[in-house]
């Protein structure tokens, strides 16, 4: 009889409409939740087999789909670990179990125990380890290469000095100050005999202008390097003028000589071999030849330099400046295994006083983490307490083919399955991903207007339904009562 069918067909209409008025409820609950993106209902039709003149009522059915596509509109915070995606893309999290998720949330603070970045759910922001000023190596199609990102890991950490800026402008109009020196130096200077060594040995103390910068060696002790120009010969006609560079550790210096150069050793211009490895050496030498017509650096010619800062290798040949090849100066700092390289370009010998333009080296000394903060690139860095900005992570986003079929888990996060496809790895930007917006959050894309209309149109399909299970209740009663 197809009066039992109406019944049926009857209860899942209203199970389908509860289960609309469900999605319904959900999506009014989290209309403020950060990321979330809304749940639908869509109904499916489930038919008997009928004949022209036979029928039979069939079923409906309930499917759920999740709106993940759909962008939410963004909020602006205050905060340097709000991020949110614009466009594709999800952020690589981890649970306390080590499960690694996909989310749209992402309001990031720091969590005080653990020191990771974890969101407003618990789950932790996972980044690819980092170096400044080179590629981050990415896993493409898996989650394996990326870490938690953790403060411990930033926490007291110094940075020795491997890449800096020295710019100035040395005035052309100084005199070429010549070397006195007939003789090395055998001993060291003392307040008794200025000028000359204890051999009786005069000492060249003479130089065009001195300046200091400060650098880091491998444990973040910091370094005062004394930098000394002296203009060793004048433009001419066919000749260009020439500099010499010579880099010393101050605390090498002699404070008891009553000169201005306390090194115990002849001060540039040398003309002199290198020093033996036991004498308190510069750190670094060079002649530096500057154009007669634009006052550029056109080459530069630079004693080479072991990296334990002791051993000077002899003659090296003379670096011709062009494009592809910038000047640099390479200082041997103590205690630090790489070299310091100073990129020179911008330095001038010009008609003009000796200008510091920029002078700038990276390093720090230890110190601990006051903030983390994020770029719109992705870059993780840590903001240290004497102003140090330091990387250590990127953070790529994760991507599938068909995100709207991701498995939805509680606290806002998705997991891939056959279904949403495989995953992908990749930066901000790269291979379709959306970019990052630092300082913003996506809000949910529900739409409460729509929202309350379903939840009306819903309340009278389910009633409706409630009818027509009652309507063929009641034939079914009235039938059984025909046999009375």
């Amino acid at each position: 009889m197809s009066l039992y069918n109406v019944l049926r067909t009857g209860t899942s209409g209203m199970e389908a409409q509860a289960t609309k008025l469900g999605t319904v409820a959900e999506n009014i609950a989290n209309a403020n939740t950060v990321g979330y993106k809304r749940a639908d209902a869509e109904f499916s039709t489930l038919v008997l087999e009928s004949s022209p003149n036979a029928y039979s009522s069939g079923a409906v059915t309930a499917n759920i789909r999740r709106d993940v596509t759909t962008q939410g509109a963004l909020t602006y915070t205050l905060s340097r670990t709000d991020i949110a995606v614009e466009g594709n893309g999800f952020f690589v999290v981890q649970d306390r179990n080590g499960g690694d998720f996909l989310t749209r949330a992402g309001s990031f603070v720091l969590d005080g125990q653990s020191g990771n970045l974890v969101n407003a759910a618990g789950f932790s922001l996972l980044g690819v380890r980092s170096t400044p000023g080179e590629d981050t190596a990415i896993t493409l199609n898996d989650t394996g290469g990326m870490e938690t990102i953790n403060l411990d890991v930033m926490n007291m950490r110094a940075s020795p000095s491997t890449l800096g800026e020295y710019r100035v402008n040395l005035d052309s109009r100084k005199t070429e100050i010549e070397d006195d020196n007939t003789a090395p130096v055998t001993g060291a200077v003392s307040p008794a005999n200025n000028g000359v060594d204890s051999a009786g040995n005069p000492v060249d103390t003479a130089f065009t202008v001195k300046s200091s910068i400060i650098a880091f060696d491998d444990l973040g002790t910091e370094v005062t390097l004394d930098v000394y120009w002296t203009k060793i010969r004048e433009a001419a006609p066919g000749v260009e003028a020439q500099w010499e560079v010579v880099v010393y550790d101050q605390a090498q210096a002699n404070p008891a000589v009553g000169l201005d150069f306390p090194y115990g050793q002849s001060e540039p211009p040398t003309g002199l071999p290198a020093p033996a490895a036991t004498d308190p050496a510069y750190l670094s030498r060079a002649v530096v030849t500057f154009s007669s017509s634009t006052g550029a650096i056109t080459e530069i010619d630079q004693e080479g330099i072991a990296f334990d800062g002791t051993t000077f290798l002899a003659d090296p040949a003379a670096v011709t400046v062009d494009p592809d090849n910038l000047p640099q100066l390479q200082v041997a700092i103590p205690n630090a295994t790489e070299l310091l390289t100073l990129d020179l370009d911008g330095t001038t010998s010009l008609a003009a006083d000796f200008e510091p333009l920029r002078v700038a080296v990276n390093g720090n000394a230890p110190a601990t983490v006051q903030e983390v903060a994020i770029d719109n690139t992705g870059r993780v860095f840590a903001i240290y307490e004497d102003g140090a900005q330091v990387e250590f992570y990127r953070l790529p986003l994760a991507n599938v083919p068909s995100p709207d079929q991701l498995d939805v888990l509680p606290g806002n996060i998705y997991s891939p399955t056959s279904r949403s496809g495989d995953l992908r790895i990749a930066l901000p930007d790269d291979a379709g991903n959306g970019s990052l917006v630092v300082g913003a959050l996506e809000q949910s894309n529900v739409d409460l207007g729509s929202e309350l209309t379903d939840m009306i149109v819903t309340q009278r399909g389910f009633s409706a339904n409630s009818r027509s299970f009652q309507t063929g209740d009641d034939l079914l009663e009235l039938l059984i009562n025909l046999g009375r």
